[in-house]
């Protein structure tokens, strides 16, 4: 009997065992399962992340490859510009030597022209003085019209007696410029002024400046008088023996 009852308190102390170790299994197990969601979870992070990374790995050796690309490019244009302003460079000291070169034949050109305009301005005067007096020796009386044929034959006659001359052909001046029928007043008055250049008589001297208005003008047109306005004006003159000459020239009114 004492034996029976010995071997059912083994039998209650070994399932008590048995009941504590399974429930000890049992809650290891739930730690374990726990475990395993908790890893399963951390692997899913951990998926997501590497997918996330290798993503942005790729999007970065896009980027690296583009930048790459770029300079590349930026390299090339640099190339470019910089063969560009050497070109332009070399074409400015080609131009601004083109442009010396043009500017000193230019200045060599007026020089040149000038100096010929200098060497022919003394025909010129002469030829205008001729065709003047081409123009009015119509209304000349003097003995050498008929046998001048050229400027200088005319300067020798008149240089012959300057005083007469000069007076003569400022009389007939006022003459013409006085008669309103007359169209050769001007150019009287004009062959005058030139004829004055070729005087080498010590006598005469030429007005430094121009006169003012010569009262004696207002007998030319009478019936201006009352109005009081003056249509000629003394713009040139010439002193003889400290007597003044005028050079009347129509202005108009």
């Amino acid at each position: 009997m004492k034996e029976l009852e010995q071997s059912q308190q083994a039998l209650k102390n070994e399932k008590a065992e048995l009941s504590k170790d399974k429930e000890n299994l049992t809650k290891a197990n739930a730690e374990l399962k726990t475990e395993k969601d908790n890893l399963t979870k951390d692997k899913t992070e951990l998926t997501e992340k590497n997918k996330a990374l290798t993503t942005e790995k790729t999007e970065l050796n896009n980027k690296i490859t583009g930048l790459v690309t770029e300079k590349e490019r930026l390299v090339a244009d640099k190339e470019r510009l910089t063969k560009e302003r050497d070109d332009l460079t070399k074409d400015k000291e080609n131009l601004t030597a083109t442009l010396s070169t043009a500017k000193t034949q230019a200045e060599q050109t007026s020089q040149k022209l000038n100096e010929l305009e200098q060497r022919h301005a003394p025909y010129q005067k002469l030829e205008k003085l001729y065709e003047v007096f081409l123009e009015v020796k119509d209304r000349l009386n003097f003995n050498f019209v008929a046998t001048t044929h050229s400027a200088m034959d005319l300067i020798a006659s008149v240089l012959s007696d300057s005083k007469y001359y000069l007076e003569s052909l400022y009389n007939k001046a006022r003459q013409e410029l006085s008669d309103k029928r007359s169209d050769k007043g001007e150019k009287l008055a004009e062959l005058f002024d030139l004829l004055f250049e070729y005087i080498k008589d010590s006598k005469f001297e030429r007005l430094k400046e121009p006169s003012a208005y010569d009262h004696t003008c207002k007998t030319l047109y009478p019936e201006q008088n009352s109005s009081g306005k003056m249509q000629r004006v003394v713009l040139r003159g010439y002193k003889h023996n400290d007597k003044v000459y005028h050079t009347i020239v129509d202005m108009g009114s």
